[in-house]
């Protein structure tokens, strides 16, 4: 079981609500299960989520490297997984 994201990176330019990565829930067969994904207050209102996507939910987020928790409850069948991921803001 795990989550993964499908990019770590984003500028700080970018405009709010922009996507940083798309999120997957795997179970333990490597099967994708739909999922609601959640993160922990640690993302400081930096980055928020959007149906399946880890998003920066506002404009100019400063540069530099910020840890997210995110949580994912798979729907249909009992499947929880956590997973941290660090966000790299570059200055362009």
């Amino acid at each position: 079981m795990a989550i993964m994201i499908s990019n770590l990176t984003v500028s700080s330019k970018a405009a709010a609500n922009a996507v940083v990565g798309a999120l997957t829930l795997y179970d333990a067969s490597g099967t994708v299960r739909g999922a609601n994904f959640t993160l922990d207050m640690a993302a400081a209102g930096f980055f928020g989520i959007s149906g399946n996507n880890l998003i920066a939910v506002r404009a100019s987020v400063p540069a530099g490297l910020y840890g997210v928790h995110v949580c994912g409850n798979a729907e249909y069948v009992a499947q929880t997984d956590e997973a941290n991921f660090v966000i790299t803001v570059t200055a362009t």
